[in-house]
């Protein structure tokens, strides 16, 4: 696959100079951005700061896996630690800074390190400003301007964008942490039908970005996997290849200076039923070549669904279903890729007991010309979570991942493969300053 793919990339259109100028910016804007709160806070004015808090989050486990060589190895497993990895590790050290400034400004930014040699060793996932005028007559609007997730999670609930249910999220939230970034703006307008003496809450959004043009990439010559490493703004998200073509991608990089977009809608009734849809273009370019990626533009589009169910206060039942497309080099090579998951979880008192079940598959327009790039699995995943004290939890997950993709046999292995793998995980969080 990786062979064929690297003999499609001969360009026929390259990135005009002008991009590189748009592409040297980004950084410097991201940048100040993260200086926002510190801006915000110099006293030019009476104290604008009304709310400045600052916390951290510091996870360790001890890992048991038989799972194939990681792709964050060069290989095509689908788990985040496969057998060469096992033992005590870093799951995460998080950073989170929420701060609020004239009653309707808000700022978030949020940083994490993996300990596993990335780019920076702390590193923003996210870093956003939200403009939250006060609600009139029942309708609110809300601006968000930066970098931060689309909303298509009902899983990855908690700060730093994490699931509250396990440790390792589903095969769709994995993909959307490795690949998908909002980076530019977003505006949502919900009616509030409770205040205004209804059971239903409706609300609609868009938003435009760029520096996405290389989603897809994984998707396409990797497929589905399921971990809870999310690239980082200024990371390196995998390339795999396979084998020796294996190096590393910056995450974000526009090679085509057009922007894409998304459209979504959600409707809430009362606390039992949440619903939640999304169409997602990148629309990128796939005629457009970017030298110092060698690579294409991947125009990646998708539609997503969900809905999240409390039909007592003690349970929670979540199911998601993401399908879509991505091309590549002037749609010589196409995919078509889907995922759908079922969660189910029970709380009791502080003991949370949840189980999840995926399903996903990605299937090339022209498998016998586009070999090895087919991909179809399961998974499931069972997680006990013990509150220990206010802000210390112990975690305990067990995975397993079944999957075919005849990509293995460039790396020697067989196509089909069952992945196992233990975590125990320590987790305290930290309130640094309020």
């Amino acid at each position: 696959m990786a062979r064929l793919l690297n003999a499609a990339r001969t360009p026929t259109h390259c990135a005009p100079a002008a991009d590189r100028g748009v592409r040297a910016l980004a950084p410097s804007l991201l940048l100040a951005l993260l200086a926002l709160p510190e801006l915000l806070a110099v006293p030019a004015a009476p104290a604008v700061a009304q709310m400045n808090d600052l916390d951290a989050t510091i996870d360790v486990r001890a890992i048991a896996s038989d799972g194939e060589r990681s792709y964050l190895d060069g290989g095509l497993g689908l788990l985040r630690f496969d057998e060469n990895h096992q033992g005590l590790r870093i799951g995460e050290l998080r950073l989170g800074y929420l701060g609020q400034f004239a009653d309707i400004v808000h700022v978030t930014v949020e940083a994490v390190s993996y300990a596993d040699g990335d780019r920076l060793p702390l590193d923003p996932t996210e870093a956003f400003v939200e403009i939250r005028p006060f609600p009139y007559l029942g309708w609110r609007s809300n601006v968000k301007i930066g970098a931060f997730y689309a909303p298509i999670s009902l899983e990855n609930r908690l700060q730093g964008w994490r699931s509250a249910y396990s440790l390792t999220p589903s095969a769709i939230n994995t993909w959307i942490g490795e690949e998908l970034r909002t980076i530019g703006a977003e505006y949502d307008l919900d009616w509030l039908g409770r205040q205004r003496g209804h059971d239903w809450e409706f609300g609609v959004g868009a938003a435009a970005f760029g520096w996405n043009e290389s989603a897809g990439t994984l998707i396409a010559e990797r497929g589905w996997a399921l971990d809870d490493r999310q690239t980082t703004l200024f990371g390196y998200a995998a390339d795999l290849g396979v084998g020796p073509t294996h190096r590393p991608r910056p995450f974000y990089w526009d090679i085509d200076r057009r922007a894409g977009y998304y459209v979504d809608g959600n409707a809430k009734y009362l606390d039992d039923l949440e619903l939640r849809a999304l169409h997602y273009d990148n629309r990128a370019n796939p005629d457009v070549y970017e030298p110092a990626l060698n690579d294409y533009a991947w125009h990646t589009w998708f539609n997503s669904a969900g809905a999240r169910w409390t039909p007592a206060p003690d349970w929670t039942v979540i199911s998601q279903w993401l399908q879509g497309d991505t091309c590549v080099a002037g749609l010589l090579f196409c995919w078509q890729y889907g995922s759908e998951f079922l969660l189910g979880s029970w709380q009791y008192g502080p003991d949370l007991l949840s189980a999840r079940y995926d399903d996903f598959q990605t299937h090339a327009d022209h498998p016998a010309f586009i070999a090895g790039v087919e991909q179809i699995g399961h998974a499931w995943t069972v997680a006990y979570e013990r509150e220990l004290a206010h802000s210390l939890s112990v975690l305990l997950e067990a995975m397993q991942v079944d999957s075919t993709m005849p990509a293995r046999l460039e790396l020697g292995e067989r196509p089909g493969a069952v992945e196992r793998m233990v975590q125990l995980a320590v987790r305290w969080d930290i309130n640094i300053y309020h």
